[in-house]
């Protein structure tokens, strides 16, 4: 093994600025908890939309919180069109993750690999350019639970 002593950021290491998405050049915007209720009597597939987010916004961090919603076992978390549109990928952030325990820090980018973090939404949909467009955030309760509950999502993003 050899002892490393290297910049990360490709740019510091060819003497150039450092990238602004690791620099703290960049307008973070935090949507504080947004909650919400889940009945017993709601249906599988049923969507919850949480709230808007930017084509171009990196998204750095979301915290799911819940009550035990017994039987809650698969939940994604992904984007949608506006206006109650169709889904774009429901599970784009989070799949399969339960929501049957009480839990204060889900982690809702569990579905986002390490080496994609640092994307914005457009690439993390693999599309080639921007779009201009902004999505819908949304829970999909694929097994939504047979106890009411309640549910608090936060998300931290940045855009340029």
């Amino acid at each position: 093994m050899a002892i490393e002593n290297k910049y990360i950021d490709p740019n510091l290491a060819a003497g150039d600025r450092q990238d602004p998405n690791r620099a703290g050049g960049s307008r973070a915007l935090i949507n504080p908890f947004q909650t919400f209720a889940v009945a017993a009597a709601d249906d599988d597939g049923s969507v919850y939309r949480i709230g808007r987010i930017a084509s171009n916004a990196i998204v750095y961090d979301i915290v799911i919180a819940c009550t035990a919603i017994t039987g809650g076992t698969d939940w994604d978390l992904g984007l949608y069109e506006t206006d109650l549109g169709p889904v774009v990928d429901a599970d784009l952030f989070m799949d399969g993750q339960t929501l049957a325990s009480a839990s204060r820090s889900l982690d809702g980018m569990s579905n986002v690999a390490v080496a994609d973090l640092n994307k914005r939404v457009y690439e993390l949909l693999g599309l080639s350019s921007d779009p201009c467009k902004v999505y819908d955030l949304a829970l999909t309760a694929n097994t939504v639970g047979s106890a009411d509950g309640s549910v608090a999502v936060k998300v931290l993003t940045a855009q340029y």
